[in-house]
């Protein structure tokens, strides 16, 4: 009987040690995002709204109710402490000296813990209902800070890409305008080019049409000097008519007689 005494004794004082170690680690959290959301709230206090109403303070009666229970708490809690610290899990192990067999022995204590905690009904720590309504106002308020706190950090976010965008529409504004110009540019040089092209065409053909002129020159001049040397015009010997003949007949045969060279320009 001293055993399944002490078993219990030790199931439920465990039972009480996670209960405890939960609250605590609880109570650390809500400290740290307590004190998160104070920075945060400095950060972003001139985009919040107005706070809410504060929620009543708790009368006489609901204070002593919450210490009791408090003083409770920890009357019970410091009873299942000594009792853990007298207890000797040793005597619940067959084999106390294994320190496997230990170990087991508590796995199956903690499995037989977690499976009497999923199965129990969870009961409030207070059943006073002015304390419960302090504490639903507080969760409340609390609850509507973070929410304004992420509104106002919506806002924030919404300001920053708005100006982001009304940076980058600048920025395409500009790369627009500056492929115009480019593109203006580049149209001007194509036609600077094509009019240097049509020039150059030009005197190219002024060059050929002066060196064909040069050319048709020489030809006349050399044709002349071949004609001259080899063609040369008949004198008055050649001329003059063997049978005399009246001075009309001679004028009239002299004035139709010209040269090849005068018949060739």
């Amino acid at each position: 009987m001293r055993g399944g005494d002490m078993g219990g004794e030790v199931d439920t004082t465990g039972r009480y040690g996670m209960v405890w170690e939960i609250w605590e680690d609880l109570q650390d959290q809500i400290m740290e995002e307590a004190k998160e959301l104070a920075r945060r709230s400095l950060l972003y206090q001139s985009h919040l709204p107005p706070p809410l109403v504060n929620a009543k303070p708790l009368s006489d009666t609901a204070e002593e109710e919450v210490l009791e229970e408090c003083n409770e708490a920890w009357r019970e809690l410091g009873e299942f402490q000594n009792k853990l610290t007298l207890a000797d899990i040793r005597e619940v192990v067959q084999d106390s000296e294994n320190p496997l067999a230990v170990l087991f022995a508590r796995e199956r204590a903690l499995q037989a813990e977690l499976s009497v905690q999923k199965n129990r009904t969870p009961k409030p720590l207070l059943a006073n209902h002015e304390v419960l309504t302090c504490l639903g106002k507080q969760e409340l308020q609390n609850t509507d800070k973070q929410l304004e706190m992420i509104l106002s950090c919506i806002r924030t976010r919404k300001k920053s890409l708005q100006e982001e965008l009304a940076r980058e529409q600048k920025w395409l504004k500009e790369q627009l305008e500056l492929e115009k110009t480019v593109q203006e540019k580049f149209d001007h040089q194509q036609q600077n080019l094509l009019a240097i092209s049509k020039n150059s065409e030009i005197q190219k053909l002024k060059s050929r049409l002066e060196k064909v002129t040069n050319q048709k020159d020489e030809l006349l001049s050399a044709l002349g000097k071949f004609l001259d040397v080899h063609y040369p015009p008949p004198s008055e010997k050649d001329t003059r008519p063997k049978t005399s003949r009246s001075a009309a007949e001679r004028n009239k045969g002299s004035a139709n007689f010209i040269t090849l060279h005068e018949i060739l320009e």
